[in-house]
């Protein structure tokens, strides 16, 4: 059986890097591109969940 969750993500630009954040984890990462971040996000995400986020995030906010 799949759980499908439905996650978020929300990509602040903080000087020359980007902040990627899913309030529903409570995980936070930081990178250079704003790709590297969702990525980087994604990874810690499916750490947090102990497996992989087939669907990827449901909603994904630019600030």
């Amino acid at each position: 059986m799949t759980i499908w969750f439905p996650f978020s993500a929300t990509i602040l630009k903080e000087g020359n890097s980007y902040v990627s954040i899913c309030p529903e984890a409570d995980v936070i990462c930081k990178a250079e591109t704003v790709e590297k971040a969702l990525e980087k996000l994604k990874e810690e995400v499916e750490k947090f969940l102990g497996e992989e986020l087939p669907q990827g995030f449901s909603k994904i906010v630019f600030y």
